[in-house]
């Protein structure tokens, strides 16, 4: 007779299967439903200074946030463009100054759409040498308060103005600039005539915005608040006259080529806003609606800056023409809109944003912006929870208030 073939999985082995699936099951769900480390983000107490500490970094970065007002129109653009020319001047001198020329040690600015940023950045092993960094700091501001254009300004500003000009030959960029020149109309005065206090403005301390990150900075931001504080405490100049906006109207430009453009916008109150998340959410909705309604091919552009934004939407295709009237196009978006349309987009920026943040680097990258616009130091940690308080009849009114606002501008570039 034949022996009995013993099973291929006995009881105990079965046992051991399970419960290493069971196990699986839990981490890969705990996975899935983690949040993310938040760094710490504090603020140095009646001083405009923010950091974070990071004990493993390999470098220590304090950054000098300059307000240049938000750059939206072309001349602005330009104004901005020719300040941070002016300040890499200052940088380029201060590089050669034994102060700043030590190894390791390197002086940077970037522009933005509302504010230019200085760099100053030093090896970890630096961090406790606060007297040093003290220095650098009063002497980086000092030197930003000398004013001192030089002949060629009017030569860089020409040079500036001619990369405009061939930037404004593409036409959705030459709506964008009539349409943000219509929300924040220029002054009379030309731009080289108010530079330098457009300058003095820009630099003076006491509109400065500090940001700090390395290994154990909460000692050195505090060593900072002495030296720096005269300078921050100091009364600040009168802001420049604001732009005004012209009166929304119907435009239209002179034809460029065989294509028909639309720019339809409003003006935003900009980022500092309370029901930002409610704008951000309903900006994305609309954003959904109008890859759905497939009548022409649209582009959204969206800007929240420093107390000025705007919504602008441009339209081309076959069936966008010199007479097309938006009415229909505008009120067939609002009909599309759903209940789940509004939930998929929160859900989908929630994760999208819990994506972002997996990355401490991702982080960190929003240290400036919480600080520029003097968010709440847990921003991070309550963006989720802010997008969920955006009740859907709330994002409702807001899409309703974007698109049958009576102060939108309409601007058509037609066809030849």
């Amino acid at each position: 007779m034949p022996k009995a073939k013993s099973p291929l999985f006995n009881r105990t082995y079965l046992k051991v299967i399970a419960w290493v699936v069971a196990i699986v099951i839990v981490l890969l769900t705990a996975g899935q439903n983690r949040s993310a480390n938040f760094i710490s983000i504090k603020k140095l107490a009646d001083s405009p200074l923010y950091y974070v500490s990071q004990d493993k970094a390999t470098y220590l970065q304090l950054r000098v946030l300059l307000r240049t007002g938000a750059a939206i129109n072309g001349e602005q653009q330009l104004l901005q463009q020719l300040l941070l020319q002016q300040i890499q001047q200052h940088l380029a001198v201060l590089s050669t100054q034994p102060l700043f020329s030590q190894p390791g040690v390197t002086l940077a600015a970037e522009a933005s759409a509302d504010r230019i940023t200085l760099f100053i950045t030093l090896p970890e092993n630096r961090g406790k040498e606060h007297s040093t960094i003290a220095e650098m700091t009063t002497t980086l501001l000092q030197q930003l308060s000398n004013y001192q254009p030089g002949n060629d300004l009017e030569k860089r500003w020409q040079r500036l103005e001619a990369e405009q000009y061939l930037n404004l030959k593409d036409p959705e960029n030459r709506l964008l600039e009539r349409f943000t020149s219509q929300i924040s109309n220029p002054v009379s005065v030309h731009p080289l005539q108010r530079f330098a206090d457009f300058y003095r403005s820009s630099t003076q301390p006491a509109s400065l915005t500090l940001t700090l990150q390395g290994p154990h900075v909460q000692s050195l931001a505090e060593s900072l608040a002495e030296p720096l504080s005269p300078l921050f405490s100091a009364t600040a100049a009168p802001p420049l006259s604001a732009s005004v906006a012209l009166a929304p109207a119907v435009q239209r430009l002179q034809p460029q080529n065989n294509q028909t453009y639309i720019l339809w916008g409003i003006a935003l109150p900009g980022r500092q806003q309370e029901s930002f998340a409610t704008e951000l959410l309903a900006v994305r909705t609309l954003q959904q609606l109008l890859q759905q309604q497939g009548l022409a091919t649209s582009r959204l552009i969206w800007k929240s800056l420093d107390k000025q934004g705007y919504l602008a939407m441009i339209l081309q295709g076959s069936q966008i023409n010199a007479g097309t009237d938006l009415t229909q196009l505008l009120d067939s978006l609002q009909a599309q809109l759903s209940d789940e349309l509004i939930d998929n987009t929160r859900t989908a920026l929630q994760n999208s944003f819990d994506t972002q943040m997996e990355q401490t680097d991702n982080q960190l990258g929003l240290l400036d912006t919480i600080a520029f616009y003097q968010l709440p130091t847990d921003y991070l940690n309550s963006f989720n929870a802010r997008l969920k308080q955006a009740d859907n009849s709330q994002v409702r009114q807001k899409i309703s208030n974007f698109l049958s606002s009576s102060g939108h501008y309409q601007i058509i570039l037609p066809a030849f």
